[in-house]
């Protein structure tokens, strides 16, 4: 089994939306530590992370547009059946409804669950049957700038997010196969998007907390292949609580399930995830 990080792009979303759902953000910096476990089929996978971050807010104005303006820095650890990454990333929001952020992630795979499998070229089939028997232990890592666009209006949140992404690696090539986006890319070198949407409803809990539900849309496109790409639409649901609940910190729950539109092995297919997110730290 291997993590999709795709599968993991809503709650990082949903995540960036956080705080046009708050009522009022906490004063002064402030330092997260979080732990994310997550399970995914079609693609089957296993992962848990953590993510530290420290975050300085840029403006004391209460108005909406300028309230959530900040500057954050925050390290990463990954582990799935088929690697484990580091990351690091910097992250600048002038404005509540923009946040772009810049990071390096390298990994190392074990060579197991087809991690790093090589193939000739990118119009080689890459689903579970082709690439049975061929993984192969390695490294490689990912640069990317993410920007991401948001908005509230009334209880309606909606958000927008791309990953611009250049991948390398040392296998043996000359293309190899990355779990965490489910696609071929060159080993010398290889630029990639992966975007994610979503538009959700707010729903407010007497007892405290939050529900938000609604849409979302994925896509996967590599630059040197464009028959490659995935693309995906689904219905996505957020559960959040406050304060401490089944013994863990700030708890929230993000559930999805999609279809494929696009896909050249489970195009038509459903795939479904769930992540369970919760703070180790004030």
């Amino acid at each position: 089994m291997v993590a999709r990080s795709l599968f993991l792009a809503p709650f990082s979303l949903v995540a960036l939306v956080t705080p046009l759902l708050a009522e009022e953000d906490a004063p002064g910096p402030t330092r997260e530590l979080r732990q994310t476990v997550a399970a995914s089929v079609n693609n089957l996978g296993l992962y848990n992370g953590f993510e530290l971050s420290l975050r300085w807010p840029l403006s004391a104005s209460k108005s909406a547009l300028k309230k959530d303006a900040h500057f954050s820095v925050g390290l990463s650890q990954t582990a799935t059946p088929a690697y484990a990454r580091l990351g690091l990333w910097l992250e600048l929001s002038p404005l509540s409804v923009l946040d772009v952020r810049a990071g390096v992630e390298p990994a190392f795979y074990f060579g197991t669950f087809s991690s790093l499998a090589s193939f000739a070229s990118y119009g080689d089939s890459f689903d579970d049957d082709a690439r049975r028997g061929r993984a192969a232990a390695g490294f490689a890592g990912r640069i990317y700038i993410s920007p991401t666009v948001k908005m509230r209006l009334g209880r309606f949140v909606a958000a927008s997010s791309a990953d611009f992404e250049r991948w390398k690696s040392n296998a043996r090539g000359p293309l190899f196969y990355e779990p965490a986006r489910d696609t071929l890319l060159r080993t010398s070198g290889d630029s990639m998007l992966t975007a994610s949407s979503v538009l959700l409803r707010e729903a407010a809990f007497t007892t405290g907390g939050k529900l938000s539900y609604g849409f979302i849309h994925q896509l996967t496109y590599v630059d040197n292949a464009p028959r490659n790409r995935v693309q995906r639409l689904g219905l996505i649901s957020v559960r959040e609580w406050e304060g401490k609940r089944f013994g863990l910190k700030r708890p929230k729950i993000v559930g999805h399930v999609s279809y494929y539109l696009n896909d050249r092995s489970k195009k038509g297919q459903l795939g479904a995830a769930v992540a369970v997110s919760f703070n180790l730290a004030p």
